[in-house]
């Protein structure tokens, strides 16, 4: 058996059994021995600690022998065992070094190589999308709308100037957003270039510092940097939020993310100091943390308000847990009042100097300061009236009711506001993201994986402990339920939502690990206590976190099978949903084709503009015209093209603002032959057996596979003349354009007096009866008539 000084050495080496026998000790203080069983050590590491004589073998149980525990009290030399330095014990002049420990390299290595994950599962599907031919070619629709904005600002004020940022376009939806990528762009640039790079790495950037985020927070919640580690890799294969912060999708929802997550490590990492928070520095950091969360959800996106709802969940019910408990409400949470404190002053700061957002969206904060003030006011008159919790449960209800009334009568204008908001929040209007994320296509499955199923039971779990009164566990399991339940109703919070499926998923996968004799248990699996933190100081915590080992070649495979169980969904489908918003090839040349006829034509815009199917037409009009800021025109009016069988009559009404029309693969569905859109799509406009031939649709450019057909409006020549009398003839003429070739019919008949007109979108010759005319470029583009 090895003795003191032996046992130290051997700590000193490998510190990882240093903490495995930190796990060990205080199941050998409470038994006088124990099994494999007892211990929440991984069967590889129990080995080691056995073979190293730092576990002794007793009539088949385990103890921990005398010169293990002397080490690990600090009573042997030499060097470090146990966490503690045996030189600095005895040289108290040394003792301040022990306050700043060692980085854990292998920690910060295994943390770096997973947020690797992250940015690899973000660039990989789409970097050949996004940077092509010298363009920066965003993926999706809206982000066009956030490119015009922050470029239009750039060249405004010839780069940065923050007195652009008063009354800014979107003042009123994303401005923070806006002005945050507005300002980055400044300073790397002032022109179109920095703005598309800026736009098309932000996403990745919020994907890393949310990755990271997160792992403070599994970390906190669980002290099991496993955990950490197993959420940050699950984030990272999750196609929901994979796809929304892949590279060049500057939508907003990137933006939203970090301050989601901000805000719950913030609440967690203050529901730690207990009632001493008032006074503990630390706490008053945390504080800030909410506000600055808070303040950047709201004033990130005007919905953002619905994503401090789990703030006011959080302290409704984790004053219930203080009361519960015989904390005073005020004491422990009065660093949260001082955040929403701030997160008032800031959005209402913003609103009135620079007129982001609207009077309701600047209530929101103030309202939930407010209602935490009131809610810590009953909780305190309980705590210190000594009355039953029911009585505060009793009061929270009857204030509850009592807004709910009170509310439209002291601020009827708020509360019709408020209705509205909440009509147009759950407006599906035929959009995907407003789709249910449950439904019978299996939705769910395709965005968060089994990632969902193993989160549910240490959800369940975290929520059971909640009840038994551990406060963190509280706001990492309302965070997940509350949106869980909005992701139910609306698809596109399913990004939030991910950021917790992954945490609770975390858990459940370092389970399913131990499970399977991979790994130890997991700490709050390992030790379950009514509450694991209310004996643990802050200074502690770092000593307690389940500490790093390299896993052999063996266990190494299984684990990367175990997660390819867990996370091959994500796997498989992260890089099918990237591409289902990156831009096509076929899209990209289209609008570059465009953009390259219209300044040969000399066309300005509105006479350049691109009609599309709505989904895409911000992307062609940025590169065509550089006006991308709003579809709506093609919302409403390129469906008319499915329905409309009059192309004078369209033609008339669109001739204005429209300068090309571009059809992609006619849908399915029953769509009338003799409708504009099949005739163009499928017979480039010219006469077939259902439909007459077209005069003002003239067909510029297709795609090799023909998915793509691109039409510019043009008056057409009108060709008049004199023939037979009641007599019908043939006018043809072979076209060829990039990508395809076809041949141009109409029937031209006369009346009674010889006497016809037919007008023609193309140049060239024509021969009717016994006479050739000749039409010219500029008589279709001028409309004149020609005969």
């Amino acid at each position: 058996m090895a003795d003191e000084r032996d046992v130290a050495a051997t700590l000193a080496e490998r510190p990882e059994l240093a903490s495995a026998l930190d796990s060990v000790r205080p199941v050998d203080d409470d038994m006088d021995t124990w099994t494999f069983e007892d211990v929440p050590v991984d069967s590889g590491t129990f080995g080691e600690l056995v073979a190293a004589d730092l576990v002794a073998k007793v009539d088949g149980e385990y103890r921990l022998p005398d010169a293990t525990l002397q080490a690990l009290d600090g009573d042997a030399e030499p060097g470090t065992a146990g966490g503690t330095n045996i030189e600095d014990d005895r040289n108290p002049s040394r003792n301040l070094s022990i306050a700043v420990p060692d980085p854990d390299w292998r920690g910060v290595a295994a943390l770096a190589g997973a947020l690797a994950v992250v940015v690899l599962f973000r660039t990989a599907f789409s970097v050949g999308s996004v940077f092509r031919d010298g363009a920066v070619v965003l993926s999706g629709n809206d982000p066009y709308a956030y490119r015009y904005i922050v470029e239009g600002l750039l060249t405004e004020g010839g780069g940065f100037d923050a007195a652009l940022l008063t009354d800014m376009p979107m003042a009123q939806g994303e401005p923070l957003t806006i002005a945050t990528l507005y300002w980055v762009a400044g300073l790397l640039g002032d022109g179109a270039s920095a703005a598309g790079a800026v736009m098309a790495w932000y996403p990745v950037v919020s994907a890393l510092v949310t990755g990271l985020l997160l792992y403070l927070l599994a970390v906190r919640l669980t002290d099991d940097r496993r955990v950490g580690l197993a959420a940050v890799v699950l984030l990272a294969t999750t196609p929901a939020h994979a796809l929304r912060t892949s590279l060049g999708f500057a939508d907003h929802h990137a933006f939203d993310y970090p301050w989601l997550v901000l805000a719950a490590f913030a609440l967690v990492v203050l529901a730690d100091q207990g009632e001493e928070a008032y006074r503990d520095p630390r706490a008053w950091l945390a504080g800030l943390g909410i506000g600055v969360g808070v303040a950047g959800q709201i004033l990130a996106w005007d919905n953002g308000t619905a994503l401090v709802v789990p703030v006011a969940l959080v302290v409704a019910l984790g004053v219930l847990l203080d009361v519960d408990a015989d904390r005073s409400p005020v004491l422990a949470n009065a660093p949260l009042v001082g955040g929403l404190a701030f997160a008032t002053l800031v959005v209402r700061r913003a609103h009135g100097e620079m007129g982001w957002h609207t009077d309701f969206v600047v209530g929101v904060p103030l309202l939930l300061l407010a209602g935490t003030v009131g809610v810590l006011a009953i909780g305190e008159a309980v705590h210190r009236l000594d009355l039953p919790t029911l009585a505060f449960v009793g009061a929270e209800l009857a204030g509850a009711v009592a807004a709910f009334f009170l509310v439209p009568t002291v601020v009827p204008d708020f509360w019709s506001r408020a209705d509205g908001r909440l009509d147009r929040f759950f407006d599906t209007r035929n959009i995907v993201e407003t789709q249910p994320l449950i439904s019978g296509d299996l939705t769910w499955f395709l965005l968060l994986g089994l990632v969902l199923v193993i989160a549910i039971p240490p959800l369940i779990w975290a929520s059971r402990r909640a009840a038994d009164g551990a406060k963190p566990w509280l706001i990492g399991s309302v965070y997940a339920w509350f949106l869980l339940a909005l992701a139910a109703i609306q698809v596109r919070f399913v990004g939030e939502l991910a950021a917790f499926t992954a945490l609770f998923g975390g858990l459940g996968f370092v389970w399913m690990a131990h499970w399977v004799d991979l790994a130890s248990v997991p700490r709050p699996f390992a030790d379950e206590k009514p509450d694991p933190r209310a004996t643990r100081g802050a200074e502690a915590a770092d000593g307690s976190l389940e500490t790093l080992r390299v896993p052999t070649a063996r266990e190494a495979g299984l684990l990367l099978a175990l997660f390819l169980l867990v996370g091959g969904v994500g796997v498989l489908q992260t890089p099918i949903k990237t591409s289902q918003i990156t831009i096509t090839d076929g899209t990209y040349e289209t609008a570059a084709w465009i953009e390259e006829d219209a300044r040969v034509a000399n066309l300005s815009y509105p006479d350049d503009y691109v009609l599309t199917e709505w989904g895409r037409n911000r992307v062609y009009n940025y590169f065509v015209n550089g006006e991308s800021r709003s579809y709506s025109y093609a919302r409403y009016h390129y469906e008319t093209l499915f329905t409309e069988t009059n192309e004078s009559q369209w033609y008339r009404q669109h001739r204005n603002r429209v300068g090309y029309v571009v059809t992609q693969s006619a849908p399915g569905g029953n769509v009338s032959s003799a409708s504009l859109f099949p005739r163009l799509h499928d017979g480039f406009g010219t006469e077939s057996s259902t439909a007459t031939g077209m005069s003002h649709f003239r067909a510029v450019h297709a795609t090799e596979d023909g998915q793509y057909k691109t039409f510019r409006l043009v008056p057409g020549a009108t060709i008049a003349g004199s023939g037979p009398p009641d007599a019908t003839t043939t006018l043809s003429r072979s076209i060829e354009i990039p990508g395809a070739s076809f041949t141009y019919e109409r029937t031209v008949e006369t009346d009674a007096d010889g006497a016809y007109a037919v007008t023609v979108p193309y140049p060239g010759e024509y021969r009717l009866w016994n006479e050739t005319v000749t039409v010219s470029e500029r008589n279709v583009t001028s409309g004149d008539r020609v005969g």
